[in-house]
């Protein structure tokens, strides 16, 4: 008796202690599990981004909202917050950027993609870990109807753990617990089991294959995202840049307006003087209306505008915004540089540097080995099965040498094998779909650097002739206004009127063609792989282009001779 009651002692102690860590479990609170999420998708994320970039991501999806709890956040804040007006707010391209990152819907939603694909990941690395598959405690009493009681309890516990080798491995325990405290203290029922197959879904890998994808996926949706900043960066500075030209368009169509009015005056001057007929006053009002509608269009399109780049900053509509245009005259001051390229030297850049090209060219792979894999399930099943086992044993009369040991082999000849062959066939077909997406792509690739250096060289002669086109306008207003005041034959109000016209389209064309060039240089970057958005004014820079050395006694050419059709047509 006296040697039964220590040990009775030392599991009721176990009891205590089992208890308590069931119970501080239980209680953990769930932050501290959000944390722990935080703190492996994180490491994972940086991990993969230096290998896959060279360079560690730093990622955070925290929001001004997160450190909240979901019932603190009422829908009658978010209401008051997208209501509320704000003071003069002035943004600088770099800012807005700045804030384009913290702010818009979309760019959290992908940063989120990127932290769930990593999430995911630890999933599938949690499947090939030692891991407790279930804890079961049961703990009862039952009572019959003569009033006697009778105590029910045991405990189960199983750990299990995937092998790389394509096994499993798994461990038991079973106990009446009931012996601990009302009898003779009875050791834990332990199984031992292992299986290892020879065949079917044996080596590693066709084992890991699931763990493989997870972690190639998570290095694919950071190349996504990767791309994605950079597309959205150019997206943020083209709408920066369109906001900036249309104000640069309602400033020369206000002035134009104004121009109006005063040679409106000078027609009416005239007219009262008999140097001009009615008629022509009333050209010079029409056009003075004319003038006034096209501004005032122009001011709505800028409202309009400029509230669609609120909605992308998440900033409430009310905020009164005022934009730098000091970046006009930084891509004035650059000029249009020159790209010393042609298609197949963009073609090898954007082979080595293209991040969602990288993508489809691993997922053609992973194809290959997805028909690997099904490949193997058309074996049958043959397994090496092994079982140790230790069973009702006491501590008073232990036996060591009655552990039961077992091992075969487990053989599996279904016939069936219709699921398994219409996956194989369908592995196959998928195999040469990305075969053709990838055809495809690269041919994508091609096709859209072919098109921007055919834009680019169109743009710059574009630009220049519109330079040389506005210069014309201006000398050619100014020379029909003299005749018209010095009374020449033939001149009318109506040529003054044409030639404002043709000066402010001009002015309007020059500034267009300018920044076209820009957009198309930048996209023809982002194309190759070669744009650093996180650069600061990235705008501003070829990067990964070389820089072109003038040659001596060589002038830049910027009106090149238009090419005949029969060359183009070869006819």
């Amino acid at each position: 008796m006296s040697g039964t009651t220590p040990i009775r002692l030392t599991y009721l102690l176990l009891g205590v202690a089992s208890f308590v860590a069931l119970w501080g479990l239980l209680g953990c609170k769930p932050h501290k599990y959000r944390r722990a999420s935080d703190k492996e998708v994180y490491e994972i994320i940086d991990d993969r981004s230096e290998l896959a970039l060279g360079k560690r991501m730093q990622h955070s999806i925290d929001t001004a909202y997160s450190e909240r709890t979901p019932d603190d956040i009422l829908g009658d804040e978010i209401i008051q917050d997208r209501n509320r007006t704000d003071a003069n707010r002035t943004l600088t391209l770099t800012d807005t950027l700045n804030l384009a990152v913290k702010t818009n819907r979309t760019y959290q939603f992908n940063r989120e993609k990127l932290y769930l694909q990593a999430l995911a990941l630890t999933n599938t690395r949690n499947q090939f870990a030692f891991r407790l598959k279930s804890v079961e405690l049961d703990v009862g009493l039952n009572r019959s109807s003569e009033g006697s009681e009778k105590t029910v309890s045991n405990a189960n516990i199983t750990a299990e753990k995937l092998l790389r080798a394509g096994g499993s491995i798994s461990t038991s325990l079973v106990n009446d617990l009931v012996l601990y405290f009302d009898g003779t203290p009875k050791i834990p029922s332990i199984t031992l089991s292992l299986t290892q197959p020879l065949l079917r879904g044996a080596g590693s890998d066709i084992a890991t294959e699931v763990l493989t994808q997870a972690e190639r996926n998570v290095v694919y949706e950071i190349r996504d995202f990767t791309h994605f900043r950079n597309e959205f960066a150019l997206e943020i500075f083209e709408d920066y840049l369109n906001l900036l030209q249309l104000g640069q368009s309602m400033r020369l169509s206000y002035t134009n307006y104004q121009n109006r009015i005063f040679f409106r005056q000078e027609v009416d001057a005239r007219a009262e003087g008999g140097l001009a007929a009615e008629f022509e006053a009333k050209q010079a009002l029409q056009s003075e209306y004319t003038a006034k509608l096209s501004y005032v269009g122009t001011v709505n399109s800028y409202r309009n505008s400029l509230d669609n780049l609120k909605q992308k900053l998440a900033l409430p509509l009310n905020t009164n915004l005022k934009l730098d245009f000091k970046v006009l005259d930084d891509l004035r001051d650059m000029g249009l540089p020159e790209m010393p390229l042609d298609e197949i030297s963009g073609y090898r850049l954007a082979l080595d540097n293209r991040l969602d090209l990288m993508n489809v060219i691993d997922r053609f792979e992973d194809s290959k080995r997805k028909v690997k894999v099904a490949k193997s399930d058309l074996l049958p099943g043959l397994s090496i099965v092994a079982d140790a086992a230790l069973r009702d044993q006491f501590y008073s009369s232990f036996q060591a040498d009655s552990i039961e040991t077992k091992a075969g082999l487990k053989l599996n000849l279904p016939f069936d094998r219709l699921s398994e062959r219409n996956a194989y066939r369908s592995s196959l077909i998928a195999f040469e779909r990305q075969l053709r997406t990838l055809s495809t792509e690269l041919d994508k690739v091609l096709d859209g650097l072919r098109s921007d250096l055919r834009n680019l060289s169109r743009q710059r002669q574009n630009y220049f002739t519109q330079l040389e086109a506005r210069k014309n306008a201006e000398e050619n207003l100014e020379a029909t206004r003299q005749r018209l005041r010095l009374g020449f034959p033939g001149v009318r109000t109506r040529d003054v009127i044409t030639a404002q016209d043709a000066l402010l389209q001009s002015q309007l064309s020059v500034l267009g063609a300018g920044l076209e060039h820009h957009k198309t240089r930048l996209k023809l970057l982002k194309d190759m792989g070669t744009l650093n958005t996180t650069q600061d004014e990235f705008w501003l820079k070829n990067i990964g282009i070389p820089e072109q050395q003038p040659q001596p006694g060589q002038l830049p050419q910027p009106l090149e001779e238009v090419i005949p059709p029969e060359q183009i047509l070869g006819q």
